[in-house]
């Protein structure tokens, strides 16, 4: 039977941490700690597959699976799991947004009353394939209906060449000039963000930088900008 797992916050279970795991029937194959490895942020999803097995006499049923945020999912091939027998639970972990050393849990409910919860954590380094310095963007005291600029430097720290096919802003306003659009492994561009403002205020959003790695087919940044009047 196929179990779909809706992911949300499990704070709430750490109570059933007290219990002994050292009797518990069902084990998770390998360990409790599922390491990805280095990926890169907004590249493919990764995916894992956690194996447990029901070590006891008695059949044991899953319940509930849940992940620590929305960016990990997780489903349960059979959630009835007799004695001896195996399932399997695959995990999916979204790298857009991050960046650096990141760590999420799934948690497994199930009927095993010698430990009613198994929690499994997993970890992994999310790395740019696109490298931008600074990694947002900021622009101060712009006027409303004056051009104003400033820039950043992305660099392309993969092992492989790519081409920066398009710069695009979700705002009102903003055009962009690009040194070059290919970058061989080590070499570097700078990107020039313009901006004419036509309101005054604070604003935000995002640049979206779209290349033909296969590591990183688009870079997220942050740009924050304050605009006063004449």
């Amino acid at each position: 039977m196929k179990l779909r797992i809706i992911p949300s916050v499990m704070s709430f279970f750490i109570l059933f941490l007290g219990v002994d795991a050292a009797t518990a029937q069902l084990r998770v194959l390998g360990g409790n700690s599922i390491s990805f490895g280095k990926i890169y942020q907004t590249g493919a999803k990764v995916h894992k597959i956690i194996k447990l097995e029901n070590t006891g006499k008695s059949e044991i049923r899953i319940e509930t699976v849940h992940t620590s945020c929305g960016c990990t999912a997780a489903i349960v091939s059979d959630s009835t799991v007799p004695p001896g027998k195996r399932t399997e639970l695959k995990v999916q972990f979204d790298p857009t947004g991050y960046i650096g050393d990141v760590t999420k849990y799934v948690y497994i409910i199930s009927t095993d009353t010698s430990n009613r919860m198994i929690a499994v954590r997993l970890s992994g380094y999310v790395a740019y394939a696109l490298q931008p310095t600074p990694s947002y963007i900021v622009i101060n005291a712009a006027v409303i209906s004056k051009l104003d600029s400033t820039s950043i430097t992305l660099s392309n720290t993969s092992d492989k060449t790519f081409e920066i096919t398009k710069v695009a802003g979700d705002m009102k306003g903003l055009s962009f000039k690009l040194d070059k659009n290919t970058l061989k492994p080590g070499e570097y561009t700078d990107l020039t963000i313009y901006i004419m403002p036509q309101t005054a205020g604070d604003i935000s959003g995002f640049v979206h930088v779209y290349t033909t790695s296969k590591l990183q087919p688009e870079l997220q940044l942050r740009l924050v900008a304050s605009v006063i009047g004449r």
